[in-house]
């Protein structure tokens, strides 16, 4: 899924209304000359990349054995922060 992109001074300009929107669960990408240099994203959703690292050792870790509930739970609650 696309993040929308926001450049710099138009971000400046309606913050309020990024802030809203990111408030409701989107994410927005701010871009200065055509190059994405930050993100906003609602508090508590851990970045993508968190989620990702997570879900590839818990791929990596099925593959070679079975995992038990400790890990499991350990690996979702690294997805949380």
């Amino acid at each position: 899924m696309h993040n929308p992109s926001v450049p710099l001074a138009e971000a400046k300009n309606r913050l309020s209304e990024l802030i809203d929107r990111v408030s409701r669960g989107e994410e927005i990408v701010i871009s200065r000359h055509n190059t994405d240099i930050a993100r906003l994203v609602p508090i508590g959703r851990p970045p993508r990349r968190d989620i990702s690292d997570a879900i590839a050792k818990m791929r990596a870790t099925r593959k070679n054995r079975s995992a038990s509930i400790e890990e499991i739970l350990h690996w979702r609650s690294e997805g949380r922060r």
